[in-house]
């Protein structure tokens, strides 16, 4: 019996992916191991979404590479980074492996019924939590992004699909993910739309939690006000990742991202109108060709404005095939300065908004296990609230007596 090592990289369409990889080398007789030193085969599910994702995952290469040798096992290669940049991992690991997105030529290799769809089985990580793609791709080509050429355009999944699989996560699990590379434009090309999804599944009965994914602006104000709607259900928590990238309309039409930022705070405002406890979650990126101190100044502006919950700040970093790549780039350590003010701003918002919950009682989920052997449980709103005691797959109630940017304590 061949043993197989499985790592991943990036988003959690990739951890649904590698769930779904696991599940079909285990039924195809293969054993899968916790350690590559155990293996035959250790393969790694790449991301290349970011420049410093990549030199992450190349560093983490090397050393596999290392341990190959010594422990004469197979390095393979596949998603994203192979597809965008697998002539710089031919060059590094002319050993390896490599195999793109598409699941074909990695299932005939080793010859395994490999489905990435939501009807196919998974071999989850985290029995709590469910993993449900609902889309593949996206119909954006913003300038900055490498990501459409690996995973194309929009692929959405039939409702009835996803939800005979949400119908089976719910028997086993506690909290679902709705995963996709942009949950916005979800069913645009099946004539429908996140929120009649997300309705459907709701007809689910039984207690256990939804977050939805990722959503581009220009999408989501589409259909936000059906949305809200349907998330006044319990059941979904009340997070929206709504990626603004920069305060700056120019900005934001060099990069090709088709929304305003007045489109972004409407959909803000509209979400803690409905929601005042929402969170809110962002991205920002930092540097883009185009962006002038102006820019920046206005990015600053408007996260003190909108003050968001969360806000993963991001270096720009030209990543192959993008159009941004060719465009004149800032000095590095403009940008590394840029990002050192605004991640400071957004880490003292983030304390000022986590400490008005402390003294305030919350029904929680408990999902995940904590670094540092305590437990992860989530609100209503998905904000993480660290706990000591092992509730684990459990709903409890708990008191929030601390606050850190990052988390709740309880």
């Amino acid at each position: 019996m061949a043993k197989v090592y499985i790592e991943w990289y990036g988003c959690a369409l990739n951890k649904a992916d590698t769930e779904k990889l696991r599940h079909a080398f285990s039924e195809a007789g293969y054993k899968i191991v916790t350690a590559p030193e155990k293996a035959d085969f250790c393969i790694i599910n790449t991301c290349a979404v970011k420049t410093p994702t990549e030199e992450k995952i190349i560093s983490r290469l090397k050393k596999l590479s290392s341990l190959a040798e010594k422990y004469h096992f197979k390095l393979v290669v596949i998603g994203c980074l192979v597809d965008i940049n697998g002539k710089r991992l031919a060059e590094l690991f002319p050993q390896a492996l490599l195999f793109g997105v598409d699941p074909s030529a990695l299932a005939d290799y080793f010859n395994i019924k490999l489905d990435y769809s939501p009807k196919a089985r998974a071999l989850p990580y985290n029995n709590c939590i469910s993993i449900i793609p609902i889309a593949r791709g996206c119909l954006n080509r913003c300038t900055y992004c490498c990501v459409w050429i690996a995973r194309g355009t929009l692929k959405s999944y039939p409702i009835e699909e996803i939800n005979d699989a949400f119908k089976q996560a719910i028997k086993r699990s506690k909290e679902v993910w709705l995963t996709a590379t942009d949950a916005g434009c979800y069913g645009f090309d099946l004539k429908t739309d996140l929120s009649e999804l997300l309705a459907k599944l709701l007809k689910n009965s039984g207690k256990y939690r939804v977050r939805i994914g990722m959503m581009n602006p220009q999408h989501a104000k589409r259909f936000f006000d059906k949305l809200l709607d349907v998330m006044q259900d319990d059941r979904v928590y009340k997070f929206f990742h709504l990626p603004v990238q920069s305060g700056s309309d120019s900005v934001l039409k060099a990069m090709g991202r088709g929304y305003t930022v007045s489109d972004f705070v409407e959909l803000v405002n509209k979400a803690r109108k409905r929601f005042p406890n929402a969170t809110i979650a962002t991205d920002v990126i930092v540097g883009f060709p185009t962006e002038t101190p102006q820019d920046f100044e206005k990015t600053l502006e408007l996260i003190k404005r909108v003050k968001p919950n969360i806000v993963n700040v991001s270096r720009f970093g030209a990543r192959p095939g993008s159009a941004a790549a060719n465009m004149k780039q800032l000095h590095g350590r403009q940008i590394k300065a840029r990002s050192r003010v605004l991640s400071k701003l957004c880490r003292e918002i983030a304390l000022e908004n986590n400490k008005k919950f402390i003294g305030k009682r919350f029904e929680v989920l408990v999902s995940e296990h904590g670094s540092k052997g305590n437990f992860v449980a989530r609100t209503n709103a998905y904000k993480p609230v660290v706990i000591e005691e092992d509730l684990l797959c459990k709903f409890a109630n708990v008191e929030i007596i601390d606050a850190k940017p990052t988390h709740l304590i309880g």
